[in-house]
């Protein structure tokens, strides 16, 4: 510890310089994992975990802790009550997508008698596969590696789910306020890691910024068609030939030899490094 107390002052972070490691989907993405996913009934819980995350904005964590008292069908809405702080305690509105999806897992809890309202939406399962809905599943990891890879998606992380919709919900124009109500806490630095502009977002930015006069295109460089200058080579060099003419001789014959023009430059000021950063 010593040793530590001496190194503090010297002691400096390196900046990460990483890309976040989340990543938004695209919509053909999108598509291909959930057609994979309704597919096969194993895979009716990552599916629909997988729809509260993309089309909800969902938590890991929060979608675990949910129960079939937290979801209001009249209203189409959803209590969410666990979450990483309270700050992330909120009731969003629920799409179809999401009603559909939650609507066929309920379905399948009534047969297997797990849809009382205390009963986890994803109950807690051992290796035995015996269902105790009186827990939470811990874990649908196994799952959803196996969806993402049927679906030849192999990269993508649960997570991105949110990652997805938070960045939807922004390119769709949404306040703040809205998104972060839909989603719980997202604090200004998070939004910017979460909101991923697409490719379709930015064509869009590309197209807005389109001049409103037209392009012509010029030839490249060594086309025979290419345009002339308005001031030719010959009328440049005689300026520069003209300046070391008019120096007397003695002048002229220093310059000739230290191979100048015998033009003066002027000094440039120092630039301070913050002055091209801004």
């Amino acid at each position: 510890m010593i040793g530590g107390y001496r190194l503090h002052d010297d002691y400096r972070a390196l900046k990460n310089t990483k890309p976040p490691a989340g990543k938004a989907l695209i919509d053909d993405d999108q598509r291909r994992l959930f057609e994979t996913a309704r597919s096969e009934s194993r895979w009716m819980f990552a599916y629909v975990a997988a729809t509260l995350a993309f089309y909800c904005g969902l938590r890991s964590c929060e979608i675990r802790g949910l129960q079939w008292k937290h979801v209001d069908w009249e209203r189409k809405r959803l209590q969410v009550r666990r979450s990483k702080t309270p700050a992330g305690w909120r009731d969003p509105s629920l799409n179809q997508a999401c009603l559909t999806a939650l609507s066929q897992l309920h379905m399948r809890a009534k047969e297997l008698g797990y849809a009382e309202n205390d009963h986890f939406v994803f109950p807690w399962h051992g290796r035995n596969k015996n269902i105790d809905a009186t827990k939470p599943m811990t874990s649908w990891r196994s799952a959803w590696r196996s969806l993402r890879k049927a679906a030849g998606l192999p990269n993508v992380r649960f997570h991105d789910g949110r990652h997805t919709a938070l960045t939807r919900l922004a390119e769709a124009g949404q306040p703040d306020w809205v998104i972060q109500a839909l989603m719980g806490h997202v604090s200004p630095a998070m939004m910017k890691t979460y909101s991923h502009v697409r490719r379709q977002a930015l064509d869009a930015a590309a197209a807005a910024l389109e001049a409103p006069f037209e392009f012509k295109e010029q030839p490249r460089s060594g086309d025979e068609s290419a345009p002339q200058l308005d001031v030719q080579p010959d009328a440049v060099t005689s300026q520069f030939t003209s300046q070391s003419d008019d120096l007397p001789s003695d002048i002229a014959e220093i310059f000739e030899e230290s191979g100048s023009s015998g033009w003066t430059r002027t000094s440039n000021p120092p630039v301070n490094s913050r002055m091209l950063c801004h």
